[in-house]
């Protein structure tokens, strides 16, 4: 089976034609703040975005007519589910006119659909930021009409999750994992049964690489009095975490910190695992302790001090660690429309 697979990112957009679960030919093309400044809205980049991947598949010769499917990352659109929904007029629609929040990713969708009108063949989206299957429990919030949201990295942590149920030799669908994305955020996902039903998104706990983490929130709106709202959002995305404390996003260069003796260093290193743990231990009551293993993954799944700090302060629970470094967003597309294809995973309708 032939997929494409588009990831429009804020700084590139990434594509590739996938035979099964195989890449062929892919590109990652970088966009410079000059380049993409020329737009005004992320609706005007269109255009631009979707002649990159016409402009790709005939320079790599591709035969359309060998297409199976296209799938893209996708975006975020309210009201949707984990997993797998047809790219239609309805999403499409979605997209355009009232997307949970700016994305470039919401341009993927739009080109996917447009294309696959053209060659008659279907088009997915496949685990985006906004899809929703939390337990209502876990939504409530202390004001009427707001609710907590899902916004984490289902994504990877879904194919990480595949993984490791292959390795027990299980469905997916039968065990309960809390999985661990560790990079520019962190994020803690418990997936019960294969739905994401509870979480702590990446502004909800502990600092990571580039985000500040959680604040108390009467404290959350001093800050804002204090520093500005756009300041703080700044240490919610890009300057906060490692960047504030020791002014890198790169955790291998923390790690040489250590080894140069840099106490504060080790600090930082230490309070990320400490603050980790105790999230994924929260995690425990929402499937009554029933978890069959701890995934961790993400960029900083890498970091081998980090990963043993996290495995020592919880092996009292006796809960197997799988870790499984990286994020592979384009395979994980491409697995995920691979399995639509054969019938393994059902495919949703998006309800507006």
């Amino acid at each position: 089976m032939y997929t494409l697979v588009l990831n429009p990112g804020s700084t590139s957009t990434k594509i590739a034609i996938y035979e099964d679960e195989t890449v062929l030919c892919s590109k990652s093309l970088s966009h410079s703040k000059e380049e993409l400044g020329q737009f005004d809205t992320l609706l005007d980049q269109l255009d631009f975005r979707k002649q990159l991947v016409l402009q790709f598949i005939d320079e790599v010769g591709f035969d359309m007519h060998l297409l199976n499917c296209i799938v893209s990352r996708g975006g975020s659109p309210p009201n949707v589910l984990a997993g797998a929904t047809t790219i239609d007029e309805n999403l499409v629609i979605a997209l355009r006119e009232r997307p949970k929040e700016p994305h470039p990713a919401s341009l993927g969708p739009i080109i996917a659909y447009d294309i696959s009108q053209q060659w008659n063949i279907p088009a997915y989206i496949y685990d985006p930021i906004t899809a929703d299957e939390l337990n209502p429990l876990a939504k409530q919030f202390g004001v009427k009409g707001i609710e907590h949201d899902s916004l984490t990295h289902l994504l990877n942590c879904r194919a990480k999750g595949i993984s490791v149920a292959k390795e027990l030799n299980k469905p997916f669908e039968s065990l309960n994992l809390i999985i661990v994305h560790i990079g520019g955020g962190n994020s803690v996902t418990c997936w019960e049964k294969g739905h994401p039903v509870d979480l702590f998104p990446t502004d909800y706990g502990t600092f990571s690489a580039e985000r500040c983490g959680s604040v108390r929130l009467e404290r959350a709106v001093a800050l804002c009095k204090e520093h500005g709202f756009d300041e703080v959002m700044k240490w919610c995305h890009g300057k906060g975490g490692m960047v504030s404390l020791l002014g890198t996003n790169d955790l291998r260069e923390v790690e040489k910190m250590i080894q140069k003796g840099d106490a504060f260093a080790l600090h930082c290193q230490q309070a990320m695992a400490y603050q980790l743990a105790k999230l994924i231990s929260a995690l425990f009551p929402v499937v009554e302790g029933q978890i069959d293993g701890i995934v961790l993954t993400g960029g900083g799944a890498y970091w081998d001090r980090l990963v043993n700090d996290i495995k020592s302060r919880l092996a009292y629970s006796n809960v197997p660690f799988f870790v499984r470094p990286g994020e592979h967003e384009m395979q994980a597309l491409a697995e995920g429309a691979l399995r639509v294809m054969n019938g393994e995973e059902r495919v949703h309708t998006y309800a507006s």
